[in-house]
């Protein structure tokens, strides 16, 4: 699945326990958001500002599920917008989800083989991390456990049961949903709610119902993966009720029972909400002089 959403989630809600992970622990944490570029309609995934031996700084982080031929220059290009407009230092780190990816990342000039222009990028690889180091860094690391390759559902137990001991109450539901987005296709809803309670998952924000279109539309996204990835003979008939629903929990628990219902009992899962929403638009019945009169 795509981690971006989940991360962006994370980062903002435990940023001072993943600050090892972008290279700036000792630094103090003044804020975490996501910030839209003046120069551009652009957002950047997520801007962290920082104070470390009384200098300040900014820390932009870029979320990547893969590699792309274009992302040192798109790199410098928000890197240099952001200096524009915050008039700070920003360093920048690329968290790499899943391989393969670079070692380093540069962004070089040359002009008749001389380099007129070099800025590095730090890179992340989050499958490298190991899940004790990431249960180490505090809630907000055992909240990454979802996302590493060497894990299993005992480790995912320990991190959400270290996520109910040791966060505050107000951020358990959006810690341990990104706990579980980033399980998500590696084990059933049946699994994972052996060791994640579902009911302090759906207060997250992440299925908050009054959220923004880029959020609806990323839930649509991935129930429509969903669909078609366990449902394929049957996604014709369900795609307009998914593209049709502006509840984003819906659409959670929709894709959380896709891989384990049969496609009959899809269909009557995502029509009962169908036909709950038309229900009570019946074309009004006639009176009964209307009727006298069609009789004659």
């Amino acid at each position: 699945m795509d981690a971006d959403q989940p991360l962006k989630v994370l980062f903002r809600t435990r940023p001072r326990d993943l600050l090892p992970l972008t290279g700036d622990a000792g630094a103090r944490v003044l804020s975490a958001r996501i910030l839209e570029l003046s120069a551009a309609k652009r957002s950047v995934d997520l801007v962290l500002f920082l104070r470390r031996r009384g200098e300040g700084y900014v820390r932009h982080v870029e979320f990547q599920a893969g590699h792309r031929a274009d992302l040192a220059l798109r790199c410098f290009e928000y890197a240099t917008r952001l200096v524009a407009q915050l008039r700070l230092p920003v360093l920048t780190t690329v968290v790499y989800t899943r391989p393969p990816a670079p070692r380093e990342l540069i962004f070089s000039e040359t002009l008749a083989g001389t380099v007129v222009h070099e800025r590095r990028f730090d890179v992340v690889h989050l499958w490298e991390l190991d899940g004790h180091e990431a249960l180490a860094l505090g809630p907000g690391g055992a909240a990454l456990v979802g996302l590493l390759h060497r894990t299993d559902l005992r480790l995912i137990g320990k991190a959400s049961a270290q996520i109910q001991r040791q966060a505050p109450q107000a951020q358990q539901p959006d810690l341990l949903a990104v706990l579980q987005s980033l399980c998500e296709g590696r084990y059933t809803a049946k699994e994972l709610a052996r060791v994640i309670p579902e009911e302090v998952v759906m207060g997250s924000s992440l299925f908050d119902r009054a959220v923004d279109k880029g959020r609806l539309d990323e839930a649509r996204l991935l129930c429509t993966s969903f669909i078609k990835r366990h449902h394929s003979r049957m996604a014709a008939r369900v795609l307009p009720a998914i593209e049709a629903c502006t509840d984003v929990a819906r659409l959670h628990r929709w894709t959380l029972r896709a891989p384990e219902v049969s496609s009959e009992e899809l269909l009557r899962l995502v029509g009962r909400s169908t036909v709950s929403r038309t229900s009570h638009r019946r074309a009004p019945r006639p009176t009964r002089r209307v009727r006298r009169g069609s009789a004659r």
